[in-house]
């Protein structure tokens, strides 16, 4: 195991790293990368620990890593089976990752070297650094909150025990927020809690350390679920659906507007608490709205719509202009596509062989970054200098492929709606039963209070 206990030692090579992959990150991969209460993360140079929900892979590091206005290089903490290799441990450390061994990925000595691991961590506050860490673990597979695991207190405590409980530490809940879990040029949302001290846990932690643990997890998943879109996993695919019919009007109807994250986020946790309550008070009522929501999920599923789709309005006028338009732009999505359209769908490789969805969005960003559109760039480049025998028209070439990016995503997308107002349109005039079924169910439901 290499040495990581300067890992928190701040590296001009790892800032002109993070710098390239934060403009991917935040400016290009997300449509709108938004950070919610920024000015209450507390300034570089204060003990602070991190801790956030856990649901997409890479992805939820990265929303996490580049979350400040200053230009700190926070420590993150890690599972420990991907450091078994020399060469992928000494690149973690680069970009300052700490292992953390589960019993389930490795040996015994594994295990028993988190001591040292978490030694390491409690110095990196000590040293009044930023250390981020997961504390459920493993990502979940949608928006619910998991089980808080020990090595979060035991690193935190253990770090202000070091410094007779004097040392100030403080943990920032972060919660994020996918508008798409999946696909590329998405929104995505932080928002940062409000950051508390555990000075108060010091009687019980010197009587009796693992029910200060619990103690601390307990106070800290608190926190979290507050700023949390937390549904139920018992009925996670009638919620999601319910949350999707209901949300843009009721944020209409209280004169916000619908596309706005923060709005979303607000009102998703709101249809979510509704739901809860009704569980609780009216569990017959509750489970006809399950029954509902699981018919029309799968009617729509069935009939290969999206749920926007039903109970719209679509003039055919509406379609024709849109053919027309898609006729007219389709030179720029060809010009797109033949620039970018290999870098872009070479990570589709990669997915085949992951049975993991909530892993394929950072299969789509690090490989994509990293490796694909890089070496599109360069052969581009040396393509366009030869033809041209002029290396500025090469460069400008190259700025002009990388905007075209943009331009294939979006004639992508406009296409796939296109596609699917045309089919729905058709289902409509021939008053397809299904889709009759499933506009009542969803009628049913949006003309219904939940609570």
């Amino acid at each position: 195991m290499i040495d990581f206990s300067n890992i928190d030692k701040w590296s001009w090579k790892y800032d002109l790293f993070n710098r390239y992959l934060r403009f991917n990150h935040n400016k290009v991969y997300y449509k709108e990368y938004r950070v919610d209460n920024q000015d209450k993360v507390p300034p570089p140079g204060e003990p602070l620990f991190i801790i956030g929900n856990h649901q997409n892979g890479l992805t939820d590091a990265l929303v996490l890593l580049y979350m400040y206005p200053d230009k700190r290089q926070p420590v993150f903490i890690a599972r420990g089976d991907i450091f078994k290799k020399d060469f992928v441990a000494k690149l973690l450390h680069f970009l300052k990752i700490l292992p953390s061994f589960r019993d389930r990925d490795g040996s015994r000595g594994d295990v028993r070297a988190n001591s040292n691991i978490f030694n390491i961590a409690a110095e990196v506050l000590g040293r009044g650094n930023t250390l981020v860490m997961f504390p459920e673990a493993s990502h979940q597979h949608g928006n619910y909150l998991g089980g808080f695991k020990k090595g979060f207190p035991r690193i935190a405590l253990d770090a202000e025990a070091k410094h007779d409980f004097k040392l100030g530490v403080k943990i920032l809940p972060v919660n994020i927020y996918y508008e798409d879990y999946y696909n590329f040029h998405s929104r995505v949302l932080a928002t940062v809690g409000e950051a508390f001290t555990i000075e108060s846990l010091k009687e019980l932690y010197d009587t009796e350390p693992n029910s200060a643990y619990l103690k601390l997890n307990e106070m800290a998943r608190e926190k979290l679920k507050e700023i949390t879109l937390d549904e139920d996993p018992e009925f996670y695919p009638q919620y999601d659906t319910l949350r999707k019919i209901l949300r843009r009007n009721r944020i209409r109807k209280r004169g916000g507007n619908p596309k706005d994250l923060c709005e979303m986020k607000t009102e998703d946790i709101q249809i979510v608490a509704e739901l809860d309550q009704l569980k609780k008070t009216d569990n017959e009522r509750f489970t006809k709205l399950m029954n509902d929501a699981a018919a029309y999920e799968k009617g729509v599923r069935k009939l290969k719509i999206r749920d926007w789709l039903v109970e719209s309005k679509i003039p055919l006028v509406t379609l024709v202009l849109k053919s027309l338009l898609l006729l007219v732009t389709f030179p720029f999505y060809l010009f797109g596509l033949i620039n970018n359209g290999l870098p872009f769908h070479a990570p589709n490789l990669l997915k085949k062989k992951i049975k993991d969805k909530q892993l394929h969005s950072s299969m789509n960003f690090a490989p994509a970054v990293l490796f694909t559109f890089p070496i599109m760039y360069l052969i581009i480049f040396i393509i366009a200098w030869i033809v041209s025998g002029k290396w500025w028209i090469s460069l400008v070439y190259c700025v002009v492929a990388f905007w075209s990016l943009l331009i294939y995503n979006a004639y992508r997308k406009a296409f796939v709606k296109w596609r699917g107002s045309c089919r729905y349109r058709s289902l409509e005039r021939k008053k397809n039963s299904l889709l009759l079924n499933i506009k009542e169910i969803k009628g049913r439901i949006m003309r219904k209070d939940l609570i």
